[in-house]
C-alpha cells in the first residue's frame, strides 16, 4: 500500500475511532449513572469559565464552560464533584453556558449520583451527551476514503 494512502487511512481511523469511543463512552456513562444511588450535595460554586484561542491567522475563537462545585457525602467521606454531565458541556454561547448552571445555586441542596464502586465518580445530570463527537467522528471518514482512492489511483 502506498505510503500517503495507509497515512490518510490510519489518521481517519484514528479520528473517527477516538471521537466514537469518547461519544460511546460517555453515552454509556450517562445511561449507568441513572441508576446510581444518590446523595445529597451542597453546591460550592457555579460559574462560567471563558476559554479563548487564537488559530494562526489571528481569529479566535470562544468557548463557556459551566462549571459547577459541589461536595457530598459517599462511602463514608466527604467528596467534591464538578462533572455536571458525562460529556463535554462546554458550549460556544454565552447563554447556553448561563442556563446549564441557572439551577444550580450557591448553597442550595442537590441530589448527586455517585458510582457505588467508585463513589468520587458523580454528575448532578443523567442525560444523554450531545451528538457533537459523532458529528467530528464522520470526519474521519473522508480520510479514509480518500486514502482508498489514492491508493486506487497510484496502484
Amino acid at each position: 500500500m502506498e505510503p500517503v494512502a495507509l497515512g490518510l487511512i490510519v489518521l481517519g481511523l484514528v479520528w473517527a475511532l477516538g471521537f466514537g469511543y469518547a461519544h460511546f463512552r460517555a453515552a454509556g456513562k450517562a445511561k449507568a449513572s441513572e441508576s446510581w444511588p444518590t446523595a445529597s450535595g451542597t453546591v460550592r460554586s457555579a460559574e462560567v469559565q471563558i476559554e479563548e484561542s487564537t488559530d494562526r491567522e489571528g481569529g479566535t475563537s470562544t468557548w463557556y464552560n459551566p462549571i459547577v462545585v459541589y461536595s457530598y457525602s459517599a462511602g463514608g467521606r466527604e467528596l467534591e464533584g464538578r462533572r455536571l454531565r458525562f460529556g463535554n458541556p462546554r458550549s460556544s454561547s454565552r447563554k447556553k453556558a448561563d442556563a446549564a448552571i441557572a439551577p444550580y445555586a450557591v448553597g442550595s441542596s442537590v441530589p448527586v449520583r455517585y458510582n457505588p464502586e467508585k463513589p468520587e465518580e458523580c454528575v448532578l445530570e443523567t442525560r444523554k451527551p450531545s451528538p457533537i463527537y459523532l458529528i467530528l467522528a464522520i470526519f474521519g471518514l473522508p480520510f479514509i476514503a480518500i486514502g482508498l482512492f489514492f491508493n486506487q489511483l497510484v496502484a
